[in-house]
């Protein structure tokens, strides 16, 4: 599978040109919280991609709540260090940052999402197979 993260940011980097008259202090923490966020994202991917291949069979409440509390643990890092790279790094000359050139925010985002609803319906999928089967005599 390849990396999407990687894909998105392959060519989103401006030439350093750009930022000499930006601090390269900051420029080196924007560029580590940048690398951080794709490291998050994917994990994130692979946290999904890795509860979809899991057989039916194994996916338990107690599973299905761990697997859920891992995404989300997951998903909120991610959304915390997006709020303070746009905080921090919100002026003009960031703009051109392969961090804001990207979709990548948006496309965990919708991940997320699809994931949550997974998790829902396998959970729901799961009590009503439990609670849908006859009582035992």
């Amino acid at each position: 599978m390849p990396n999407i993260v990687a894909l998105k940011l392959s060519s989103s980097y401006p030439t350093t040109a750009h930022f000499k008259a930006v601090d390269e202090g900051s420029l080196l923490v924007l560029d580590q919280l940048a690398l951080q966020q794709q490291i998050n994202a994917n994990f994130i991917f692979h946290a999904i991609s890795n509860y979809k291949k899991t057989p039916f069979e194994r996916k338990t409440q107690d599973f299905i709540a761990k697997k859920w509390l891992q995404i989300q643990m997951l998903w909120r890092e991610f959304r915390l260090r997006d709020k303070q790279i746009r905080r921090s790094h919100k002026d003009e000359h960031w703009l051109e940052h392969g961090y804001f050139q990207q979709e990548l925010y948006e496309l965990v985002h919708e991940k997320y999402l699809a994931a949550r609803s997974c998790l829902s319906r396998d959970k729901r999928n799961l009590l009503n197979g439990i609670l849908g089967q006859p009582a035992m005599p």
